[in-house]
């Protein structure tokens, strides 16, 4: 019985989150492929303000594929530690709690090109998203 009330409240939480969610395509129309500058991807992210419930979706084509890894993957662009690899495209991975994801491609020449992704998710402030408070 607990463990329903528990999924219960996890599952509304989620629900509650994808109302003021927003889905972003990775590289708009360039797509999830290896980058024609080493900072392009993150160029991109730095315009935008990721919060908790947000969606990323990675549109690419074969070989091509996506890693979420942890922060030294990152930095190093191995693959030791993968939490999640995404094989078909579109991919999308769903920002479900405050906090920092890093993506890659799985081909590590790419990543060190720059074909990775790094975005904090910050928490939703319902307040600012339902009211502009400009005076």
């Amino acid at each position: 019985m607990q463990v329903t009330i528990l999924l219960l409240f996890v599952v509304v939480g989620i629900l509650m989150r994808s109302i003021s969610s927003e889905r972003y395509i990775v590289g708009e129309g360039y797509g999830w492929r290896p980058a024609p500058y080493p900072s392009h991807y993150q160029d991109w992210a730095n315009t935008v303000k990721f919060k908790a419930g947000d969606e990323l979706e990675f549109r690419f084509e074969k070989p091509d594929d996506l890693l979420e890894i942890g922060k030294f993957d990152y930095y190093a662009c191995t693959s030791n530690a993968v939490f999640r690899p995404y094989r078909e495209s579109p991919a999308t991975a769903f920002l479900l709690a405050p906090g920092e994801y890093y993506f890659k491609s799985s081909n590590n020449t790419n990543c060190i090109n720059g074909q990775k992704l790094y975005v904090n998710a910050e928490a939703p402030n319902e307040d600012n998203d339902k009211f502009d408070n400009k005076s």
